[in-house]
């Protein structure tokens, strides 16, 4: 593998002090263990793009690095109704069959809690528009969304802020929701001290497919040199860290720059972009194309690409500069890991990109919706298992694809709950 012809980070050079203050200053969670990490699986110093991406992908939130094989021991994921367990964007478990054809539901279930603490309308918005992607993209046609919330205490000493928080976490459940033009049929609320600090927002959303017309969330096979195409918003540095913000604990003083990990969202444009989806999902099947598509959530462009090629063996050659972008002189690194919402990848087969272009982009007319907004092929396909991003003629990031999404694990050692039984 070749290196990167942007400037390298010198952290083999710095010591763990000097690299934990490189590392909170340029706003990377990384511990300086993990930094090394990096350095050690790319067998050099890393660029600092490379640096946000393995920032992105081994958050808590993007790779389970702690909760992974404690979840798996946990909770049952196999059953006879079982048709696709957890390990793409969702589950599905059987409806039934009908006329010897046979459904499933599509589940997805997630929570946007840091983000509905700081920004409660776009937060909580955000979190429902990111959950409807997660089923759409397997396929599905989407039928519902619910929302089990979790909120302090409204009579308490945050009482205000308390009350603040709930409305408008409920108005951007509804804002969305309303103009996405997907019902959201339930739900429920509970009050609690405890939920002070941080509110608890979950989102489901459920979609329904025939078990034949499931789409993956990876590259399909013998998908080198396919095309990796992006659809949706023009990105922009919204929710720039969101991912690794997630994991973080919330502080007061932290407020303003934490507003900027929360993305903007766009549910009219959302609308149509599930209308063109199911156009694209119509015309695929009816010409035998098989696909890969996932959402564009948390770490974005990285995020999706990564993912869909390594869990299908590939690897990626990406153009950053090919990009639908809404604000100019973007870094790579915000290219590559901005969440602007309203966004997803498609991997699709040279002879079907056309098609699917004209869909978004005529028919559809994404580009008249939301300025910047389109379909755009970024990229290839490769079968060299590298991550490698472009960025103005430079190689931003080359990075073996595994690394980047599967480098990082920990079995954290587990101790007794401390418990206290006297009374109050």
């Amino acid at each position: 593998m070749g290196g990167a012809d942007a400037d390298l980070i010198g952290i083999n050079g710095m010591s763990d002090s000097a690299l934990k203050d490189f590392l909170r200053k340029n706003a990377v969670s990384l511990s300086v263990f993990e930094a090394r990490k990096v350095a050690e699986l790319i067998g050099r110093n890393p660029t600092i793009t490379e640096l946000y991406i393995f920032n992105t992908q081994w958050s808590e939130h993007s790779s389970y690095k702690s909760s992974r094989h404690v979840l798996k021991a946990l909770l049952p994921t196999q059953a006879p109704n079982v048709i696709l367990g957890p390990v793409e964007d969702s589950g599905i478990v059987e409806l039934g069959y009908i006329n010897n054809e046979r459904y499933g539901i599509v589940v997805s279930h997630e929570s946007h809690n840091h983000p509905s603490q700081v920004v409660p309308y776009e937060g909580a918005a955000t979190g429902v528009g990111g959950i409807i992607r997660d089923v759409l993209c397997m396929g599905a046609k989407v039928i519902a969304i619910a929302d089990p919330l979790r909120f302090g205490n409204p009579n308490g000493k945050n009482k205000n802020k308390v009350k603040y928080i709930a409305n408008e976490v409920i108005n951007g459940i509804a804002g969305y929701g309303d103009a996405v033009g997907i019902p959201n049929i339930c739900g429920d609320v509970y009050f609690n001290d405890s939920f002070d600090e941080n509110c608890l927002v979950n989102v489901v959303c459920l979609g329904i497919v025939k078990e034949k017309d499931i789409i993956h969330s990876y590259a399909p096979k013998n998908a080198e040199n396919y095309d990796i195409v992006v659809v949706g918003k023009a990105t922009d540095n919204s929710g720039f860290g969101g991912a690794a913000f997630a994991s973080l604990i919330l502080d007061e003083k932290d407020r303003e720059s934490n507003r900027g990990a929360v993305q903007v969202p766009d549910p009219f444009l959302k609308n149509v972009i599930i209308r063109a989806s199911y156009a694209v999902f119509e015309d695929a099947r009816k010409n035998g194309i098989v696909l890969g598509f996932k959402d564009m959530g948390a770490g974005g462009i990285m995020c999706s690409t990564s993912e869909l090629c390594s869990d299908a063996n590939f690897g990626a050659d990406i153009d950053l500069s090919n990009v639908n972008v809404s604000m100019q002189n973007l870094p790579p690194y915000i290219i590559a890991c901005s969440e602007t919402q309203e966004r997803f990848t498609w991997i699709c087969p040279s002879e079907f990109t056309k098609t699917m272009l004209k869909i978004y982009n005529e028919d559809f007319e994404l580009p008249q919706i939301s300025l910047g907004a389109g379909a755009f092929v970024i990229g290839k396909v490769t079968k060299q298992q590298d991550y490698i991003l472009r960025h103005d003629g430079k190689i931003v990031c080359n990075a073996p694809i595994k690394a980047v999404t599967q480098g990082i694990k920990y079995d954290r050692a587990k101790k007794a709950r401390k418990r206290n039984f006297k009374e109050p």
